[in-house]
């Protein structure tokens, strides 16, 4: 049996060996070629994967990261706010509120090099609104005071506009009636004599709340450039969580140098107009 096989196999022309052999080569290189090209795809779509991954958490993170800089700048922006006394205090810190929710979504998606210094600039802004409140609720009794005084005078200038019109018609009149006319002299003096104290009294309170105002209002700036400063590590950390380049001196200079264009802008506003803020207004004479 072995030499019958052995002698059919010897029988086969050498040319079908070739073909045989140059086809088990030609199915080999297919095989090859197949493997790799399964690997190379499998490759390629495992980096696909993780592309559009990465763009989606990128996308995410974009998403909640300008959100919350939206908030952070609403949060700096509300200590100035404190020094407006014609803000009611329910409506100081309103636009932060509103946005303050974004800030607590960075804490899922950030890292820990972000969420440090952002859980950091956060104490400090509530701290802040808490000692600015108690500030300012002193200086509003102040200014409360004030609004009191302006309504009282407004009183009293109504009064005495009633007589004067009343004194005008006695003239028109022509009626010499000697003891209505001292009546109504002495009324509109009277009247004249609370307004004149009314302005006066309030020239003493404007004079005494001024300068706490103006310290308030440093005080408030001071505030906002120390939370400036504290921004630019949450910034960093941020964009480096974006893969967005920032040169953070450069950053730190250009901060300096708002802040201190901003100081100079307070400082000629307060050196042109509130001096005169408090200046008395000169009372109407008594009609002769």
């Amino acid at each position: 049996m072995l030499n019958t096989i052995a002698q059919l196999l010897y029988a086969i022309p050498a040319t079908f060996w070739g073909v045989v052999v140059g086809s088990f080569f030609s199915i080999a290189g297919v095989a090859l070629a197949n493997r790799a090209s399964d690997k190379r795809l499998r490759a390629q779509f495992e980096h696909e994967r993780l592309s559009n991954t990465k763009d989606r958490e990128m996308a995410l993170r974009k998403e909640v990261f300008l959100s919350a800089a939206e908030a952070l700048a609403a949060g700096m922006n509300s200590i100035g706010r404190f020094a407006n006394f014609d803000i009611p205090n329910d409506q100081v810190i309103q636009p932060y509120l509103e946005k303050a929710p974004a800030i607590a979504k960075v804490h899922v998606i950030a890292l820990t090099k972000t969420i440090l210094p952002l859980a950091h600039f956060n104490s400090r802004l509530g701290a802040l609104h808490i000692e600015l409140f108690a500030r300012r609720h002193e200086l509003m009794n102040e200014r409360n005071a004030l609004s009191l005084v302006d309504n009282q005078i407004a009183q009293f200038g109504k009064e005495c506009d009633r007589i004067l019109e009343m004194i005008k018609q006695h003239n028109i009149e022509g009626v010499v009636d000697q003891r209505r006319w001292q009546i109504l002299q002495g009324s509109f003096e009277f009247e004249q004599k609370r307004v004149n104290d009314g302005l006066a009294h309030r020239a003493e309170l404007a004079v005494a709340l001024q300068p706490k105002h103006l310290e308030f209002m440093r005080e408030c700036l001071s505030h906002t450039e120390q939370l400036g400063k504290m921004l630019v590590p949450v910034l960093a950390a941020v964009r480096g969580e974006l893969e967005l380049p920032l040169d953070e001196a450069a950053y730190r200079q250009a901060m300096l140098e708002s802040h201190a264009q901003q100081q100079q802008a307070v400082d000629e506003f307060i050196r042109k107009f509130m001096p005169d803020a408090a200046q008395p207004i000169i009372p109407s004479v008594l009609p002769q």
